[in-house]
């Protein structure tokens, strides 16, 4: 079983160089884009941990992503993507 995370391991790093793509990008941490204050895409999302109109909090796996702000809205969820709309005043990281 290690040989196989090995070996997986290994064409991460590979395809990552590649395609040059920073190592971290796979170590289990989220990647957030963020448009103004009204947007906020979370790639690497593993559910979600509060849902409300002034507060939406997703795990990220390594760490608990909080957005705090009004008329906030999840509009979107594919795999692990997140998509949240509304005024967005605060994001907080939790481990």
């Amino acid at each position: 079983m290690r040989n196989r995370k090995n070996c997986r391991e290994n064409i991460i790093e590979s395809i990552g160089r590649n395609l040059d793509i920073p190592q971290d990008a796979f170590s289990g941490y989220a990647q957030i884009e963020i448009c103004g204050n009204r947007e906020a895409t979370v790639e690497g999302c593993m559910g979600i941990l509060e849902y409300s109109d002034s507060s939406v909090a997703v795990n990220t796996g390594k760490l608990t992503v909080r957005f705090s702000g009004c008329s906030l809205t999840i509009t979107e969820m594919q795999g692990a993507r997140t998509v949240i709309r509304g005024i967005i005043t605060g994001i907080d990281f939790c481990n």
